[in-house]
């Protein structure tokens, strides 16, 4: 089974704004912003770990 490129799950994270978008509209209750504040969150900490850091060693 091939690696898959950590910036891609970094991008499948993001799908996960889909469902919760889908879902505020129908509803139109404000508490579900919580969650794509929450998968926003997710996404951006996996970028960040998954980033390449360019400190040099000492």
């Amino acid at each position: 089974m091939a690696a898959s490129n950590p910036r891609i799950v970094t991008l499948l994270a993001l799908l996960g704004l889909a469902p919760v978008a889908y879902y505020m509209q129908g509803t139109g209750r404000t508490i579900v912003a919580l969650s794509l504040v929450s998968v926003v969150i997710i996404a951006a900490s996996l970028f960040l770990m998954t980033s390449s850091s360019e400190s040099t060693a000492a």
